[in-house]
């Protein structure tokens, strides 16, 4: 590389730190926005799929389970490959609710550790929250397939 293209790559390195939002890291304020979206919907009652990666969660780390939450409370939890229930949840199953998620992705922003963030596009919760840690302590909280119940 010759020294033009150095000091070419290193302005626009400089440019981008300086000026560039980086999309996977949003603010308190991008995330509060697409709870607002959520909330406004109304959705009380509602079962969507979720998984856990990373973590190393003892018995659902990796496994798809269906959750099912009334009034932002898991009122049942279920292996989806199996339909059997998921040992100890509820109740010992708090957060892993969209309100939840939502909650964790702030703290996620305000304790630096939010790898990536992705929302539903039609129901705008979030289907992806990638956590940034040790590798005990990184891992994805995985929401998919929500479906209000009414």
């Amino acid at each position: 590389m010759t020294t033009g293209h150095v000091r070419v790559a290193t302005l626009a390195f400089l440019f981008c730190a300086i000026g560039c939002h980086n999309p996977a890291s949003p603010s308190v304020d991008d995330i509060a926005s697409e709870q607002a979206l959520w909330s406004v919907q109304h959705i009380t009652a509602y079962t969507f799929d979720y998984e856990q990666s990373g973590f190393f969660v003892c018995c659902t780390e990796g496994q798809l389970l269906t959750l099912h939450v009334r009034n932002d409370t898991v009122v049942s939890a279920v292996f989806a490959a199996t339909g059997q229930p998921v040992p100890g949840c509820p109740p010992t199953c708090p957060g892993v609710t969209i309100d939840g998620l939502f909650g964790r992705a702030v703290q996620a922003v305000r304790d630096s550790r939010l790898s990536a963030i992705r929302f539903d596009p039609r129901l705008h919760y979030p289907t992806l929250i990638g956590l940034a840690g040790p590798p005990d302590a990184s891992g994805a909280d995985h929401a998919t397939n929500l479906r209000p119940s009414f």
